[in-house]
């Protein structure tokens, strides 16, 4: 059989099961104990599954994903994201529009704290939609910014994401986490500018400014208020940048961080902490078996032969460069809005790395143009899961006024990938820098 059959049977068998209803990690395992059953021997190869899935797991860096996880659960359990809310409203009130610069902001900064993108979108939904429809903000106004903001905790460390990303792809993760800073901030403040050039254009889609003031003596006690988190947020920040800890001893130093957060704002309770230490076991498990069943899927597109054709196809089709990178992002975008970003992801890795290494792209580059893009197909309509997190938690908002909500800022993110693709400096300045 050839490469291209084998290829289209995988992906179309995926979709079948990923479509079924059946969750992310339970479909890859399936798929692989089908696959290595018809193509590499049957039930006797069956054990290649259990060494797999014990070297797939047994990496350092995977330690930070768990913790990662349990910092962004406890702050989140805590009610800590409140009180960010509230502080950077102080902040920002008196200017038209503020309730969507409060989402961008709260978003970036919750980012920094959960390294979860769908987390973001659901707090911040629950939180802010249903008081900016109450003020009069239009639904563009109050669901857009959300999702844009609350996505970009797949770039900005501690991003999730980057640390399954680095570890599984051999990508370097100090500085796959630390090339997501600058873009990060660059697609926050492309946000913002938008929400002031779009309101300032047409002021129906916000309420009046709000009378409200606040004195210097008010707006600094809520930075002071608000310092605890920022302090963590640096701390975490800093030992990545200035290469004094690893991933994973930075993410349990964020741990630790979030307590000590909790106990200041008087919110260490045992049931949050309890709750928080459960759901990061349910994520941490869900996160773990996907692991191990794509690094399956990885050793069966190598044993079809499709792994090398592939690269062969791509390095000799007489394609620039460029145009592969490209291609190679529009398919993620176009699949993306079918598929979980995750699985996604797990897809991605074993058929894009062996094409982008063999290409001589820069992999830290590479990598955070594969995060960027998932970001964007986590907000493309029709499927893009953060489209139904935030219907979920908004439910007076049709699919219809999501769908429209996003467009705009998934035209912003592909506009600073396209960036990031003509300037890779933009991502790998940083990293370099600090080496």
């Amino acid at each position: 059989m050839e490469w291209w059959a084998y290829l289209a049977i995988i992906l179309a068998l995926l979709t079948v099961l990923f479509l079924s209803g059946l969750p992310i990690a339970f479909s890859f395992t399936l798929f692989n104990f089908i696959a290595v059953y018809f193509w590499m021997g049957g039930s006797d190869s069956f054990s290649l599954l259990a060494v797999s899935a014990f070297s797939s797991i047994v990496s350092f860096p995977l330690i930070a994903v768990p913790l990662f996880i349990l910092m962004g659960e406890l702050l989140f359990q805590s009610g800590v994201v409140a009180i960010v809310l509230d502080c950077v409203g102080k902040w920002l009130v008196g200017l038209r529009g503020n309730l969507a610069l409060v989402a961008v902001t709260a978003g970036t900064l919750f980012g920094t704290m959960s390294g979860s993108a769908i987390s973001g979108v659901a707090v911040l939904g629950s939180t802010l939609a249903p008081e900016m429809r109450k003020r009069g903000y239009s639904k563009e106004m109050s669901l857009g910014p959300i999702l844009g903001s609350g996505c970009l905790a797949m770039i900005i460390p501690p991003s999730v994401l980057a640390v399954l990303l680095g570890s599984l792809a051999q990508i370097p993760v100090g500085d796959l986490l630390v090339s997501g800073i600058l873009p990060g901030i660059l697609l926050a403040l492309v946000y913002a500018i938008y929400i002031l050039l779009r309101i300032g254009l047409n002021r129906s889609l916000a309420p009046a400014v709000d009378e409200r003031r606040y004195g210097w003596g008010e707006k600094l006690r809520a930075l002071a208020t608000m310092s605890p988190i920022l302090t963590i947020t640096l701390l975490i920040w800093g030992v990545l940048l200035l290469g004094v800890a690893t991933p994973s001893e930075a993410a349990a130093i964020g741990v630790a961080g979030a307590l000590i957060v909790m106990a200041i704002y008087r919110k260490l309770r045992w049931g949050a902490i309890r709750k928080s230490l459960v759901d990061t076991v349910k994520i941490t498990g869900m996160i773990f078996l996907i692991i191990i069943s794509a690094s399956a899927f990885t050793q069966i597109l190598a044993f079809t032969g499709t792994t090398a054709k592939l690269v062969g196809f791509a390095s000799q089709s007489g394609w620039s460069p460029m145009l592969v990178l490209v291609a190679m992002m529009l398919t993620m975008i176009v699949l993306g809005s079918f598929l979980d970003e995750l699985a996604l992801l797990m897809i991605s890795i074993p058929i894009y790395m062996p094409v982008a290494t063999a290409l001589q792209f820069d992999l830290v580059w590479f990598g955070l143009l594969m995060l960027l893009t998932l970001e964007i197909a986590t907000i493309s309509p029709p499927y893009g899961l953060a489209l139904f997190v935030l219907k979920g938690v908004v439910p007076d908002a049709s699919m219809g006024d999501v769908w429209k909500a996003s467009i705009a800022y998934m035209g912003m993110s592909t506009l600073v990938l396209a960036l990031i693709i003509a300037i890779p400096e933009i991502a790998t300045w940083l990293p370099r820098a600090l080496r």
